[in-house]
Parts: C-alpha cells; sequence; structure tokens
C-alpha cells in the first residue's frame, strides 16, 4: 500500500472510512473480549485480566520491580502500582526494597501468588485455545510479526 492509500483509508472522517477494516478497531475488539473473557474466568480466583498478567510476568521473571511489570505489561506505573497494593493484601506478592536502590521497590510471588498462577494457568489456557482455534501456527507467527511492527513503530 502506498502512503496516500494509507491516509485515506485511516482517516474516519474519509467517505470510504469502514471501522471493520481498521487494525485498531479490530484490536481493539480483540482485546477488550479477550479481557471480559480472563476477568470472567478468573473472577472466582479473586483475579482479573490485570492480576493474571501481573502473576504471569513474576512467574517468568521470579523477581521484578514495581517499574519493570509496568513496562512489561504496558500498564500505567500507578495502575500497576496500585494493583500489587491489592495483591500484597490478597497474600499473591511480597514486596521488598531493592538493596541496589532504596527507591526501588522489588515483587515476587508468595506461595499463595504461585498456586493462584497455577489455577489461572488452567482458566487461561483454555481461553486461549478457544481464541486460536483454526488458527495455524504461520498464522499467529504473522500476526505477532506484524503487530511487533506496529508496536516497534508507535514506540519511536
Amino acid at each position: 500500500m502506498t502512503n496516500d492509500i494509507h491516509e485515506t483509508r485511516f482517516k474516519l472522517a474519509d467517505e470510504n472510512f469502514e471501522f471493520e477494516k481498521w487494525p485498531f478497531y479490530n484490536m481493539s475488539r480483540l482485546i477488550s473480549l479477550y479481557h471480559r473473557r480472563l476477568d470472567s474466568a478468573l473472577k472466582p480466583l479473586g483475579l482479573d485480566a490485570t492480576r493474571w498478567r501481573i502473576l504471569s510476568i513474576l512467574s517468568k521473571r521470579k523477581t521484578a520491580s514495581v517499574t519493570e511489570i509496568a513496562e512489561e505489561s504496558t500498564a500505567l506505573l500507578s495502575t500497576t502500582a496500585k494493583a500489587i497494593q491489592r495483591m500484597v493484601a490478597q497474600g499473591l506478592l511480597q514486596t521488598r526494597t531493592s538493596t541496589r536502590d532504596a527507591r526501588s521497590i522489588q515483587v515476587n510471588l508468595s506461595d499463595k501468588g504461585k498456586t493462584a498462577f497455577t489455577d489461572a494457568e488452567r482458566k487461561v489456557s483454555l481461553i486461549a485455545s478457544r481464541a486460536f482455534h483454526g488458527v495455524d501456527e504461520g498464522e499467529i507467527d504473522t500476526l505477532n510479526f506484524i503487530t511487533r511492527r506496529i508496536y516497534g513503530n508507535l514506540e519511536l
């Protein structure tokens, strides 16, 4: 596609604009529906999509700062900090001041958090299986490639 087509196709005021062909419209709908499904499945465990994301990051990294978790989850730092405080109150996470930088708070899963992650992972896996039903590995790779490229374009 040329830039002219991009400029016309992606202008809401253009007479040829169609929401269904606007990638961000489709991605927003997808992420919103995915989060609603996650929230519904995880609610009985006392979790939601935000808490799931934090649990999953810490299950892989073991320990991370609040800032690192916010960056990896692409959430606002204030949103991440509030979620972490709630998860500490639930007994899912433990925090401590960094030994390298007293301004930084390190976060890790508690034993209860590890159990919650395992329980939640089963539910999330079912949602992912349903979401990617009929989508082959190559299509998933292409989707990841394109979304990473767009993310990189916006990150500049």
